[in-house]
């Protein structure tokens, strides 16, 4: 559901037929004319003898379906974007509140009489249909309807807050209303290919490497100091090889040194390719003079010529000995690199314009933000609230009346974010 308006009009046609075929006035219709709205109190003038008022005056996030429809595919393969936290993918639960109230000009009686109706009609709609999908492919969503009881010192205070005198009044829940995103998570594609081994030659399962994942030591210089993090699953960049700090590790049960390590890639229908990255193999920082029983990890390092995009990716190993066999996959990111020379805090040059060095952004699909403000990529000299990138220069500018201090340069492309490097000095 994408319109809130959508729960008022179903109630309120309850409503109306309630009016048109209540006992109390023979199966008919009141002998005195009743308008229903859904307006503000303080909007009526209808110029019916009753007014009738269902108004939507509080929406609250319902805290016990918070979480209700969090899944794994709302955290992986979704389209990248500015708005696109994992959050967003997943339908949000509401309480709607609703104020239900009666006024007359001349007349007491014809107030209760339609709020005797309407209550009851409510009484009898306990649970309501609504004519939308459901996120989870249900032709129809269902509210339930309860009647709250406020104290009549908050009726008072809400009135008050209303600019109207007190009404008659009954206060409805209507829980839980799911307003759906505009784009929901997208269905991974399912599996292609498997692998059965039943005690293969040359080897059994308990031999054969199992992956555990990958991490890496983040280590960064910011305005207060050296820092350092571990991240898993590890996302590297391929940086000069001068540069330190992009070595993560591959860790498992039986890796054997001669395993080869292959990068695993998919395109947008789901179909897989494997290239062989022994290559980036790199020593180990701390030797295994007598290597463990169960394997030892494996250091790797992207090199700069590797060319490999941004994006998610896998890694598995193969066997030499064993023609054909993968392990499994372990998830690892390639990320766009920010050079940190000359850091951590950038100032701007002439024209208010600042200078860094990166690589690895592609042409589209990659974006700066000065901490959680979105600069605009520009294929021209930047201005306010710009950026660009061209070879290995990356200069932008700041927008207009951003605070002044030291705010963090954050580099994303294909929603991977490079390691913290720099800050811009915004005076």
């Amino acid at each position: 559901m994408y319109d809130l308006s959508l729960v008022t009009d179903t109630l309120r046609d309850i409503l109306t037929d309630a009016l048109a075929t209540s006992p109390l006035f023979g199966g008919g219709g009141p002998v005195f004319s009743v308008s229903v709205s859904g307006q503000h109190p303080d909007g009526i003038a209808t110029g019916a003898d009753c007014d009738l008022n269902l108004y939507l005056f509080h929406v609250a996030e319902d805290r016990n379906l918070r979480n209700q429809f969090w899944s794994q595919q709302s955290i992986s393969g979704q389209p990248p974007g500015p708005a696109r936290q994992p959050v967003a993918f997943e339908p949000m639960a509401l309480n709607l509140f609703f104020l239900l109230s009666a006024q007359s000009a001349t007349s007491y009686v014809q107030e209760q009489q339609v709020m005797s109706i309407a209550i009851r009609a409510f009484h009898e709609h306990a649970t309501v249909m609504l004519p939308v999908p459901t996120p989870t492919g249900v032709p129809q969503s269902q509210i339930t309807l309860n009647m709250d009881t406020p104290t009549p010192d908050e009726l008072s205070r809400l009135w008050q807050a209303l600019n109207q005198p007190l009404r008659m009044t009954a206060q409805y829940r209507a829980s839980v209303a799911l307003l759906t995103p505009e784009t929901g998570a997208t269905a991974q594609p399912n599996p292609t290919t498997w692998t059965l081994l039943g005690n293969p030659v040359g080897g059994s399962p308990a031999t054969m490497p199992m992956l555990f994942g990958t991490i890496r030591r983040v280590a960064f210089v910011g305005p207060a100091g050296a820092r350092t993090y571990d991240q898993t699953p590890a996302s590297a960049a391929p940086a000069p090889p001068a540069a330190t700090g992009q070595t993560f590790v591959l860790r498992g049960r039986g890796i054997a040194d001669t395993d080869q390590v292959l990068l695993v890639a998919w395109d947008a229908a789901g179909v897989e390719t494997e290239t062989d990255v022994t290559t980036w193999k790199v020593p180990l920082t701390t030797p295994y003079p007598s290597p463990p029983g169960d394997g030892v990890p494996i250091a790797l390092k992207p090199p700069q010529a590797a060319g490999v995009a941004p994006g998610r990716y896998g890694l598995r190993l193969a066997r030499p000995a064993e023609p054909g066999w993968r392990s499994n996959t372990a998830p690892f990111m390639v990320a766009p690199w920010l050079d940190p020379s000359g850091g951590p805090l950038l100032t701007a040059g002439g024209g208010g314009i600042y200078t860094a060095t990166a690589r690895n952004i592609p042409a589209t699909g990659a974006e700066l933000r000065l901490g959680s403000v979105l600069l605009a990529r520009t294929g021209a000299a930047p201005s306010a609230g710009q950026w660009r990138f061209a070879g290995t220069t990356l200069t932008f500018a700041a927008p207009t009346g951003m605070p002044s201090g030291d705010h963090a340069i954050r580099l994303r492309a294909a929603n991977v974010e490079s390691d913290p490097a720099l800050w811009a000095v915004v005076p």
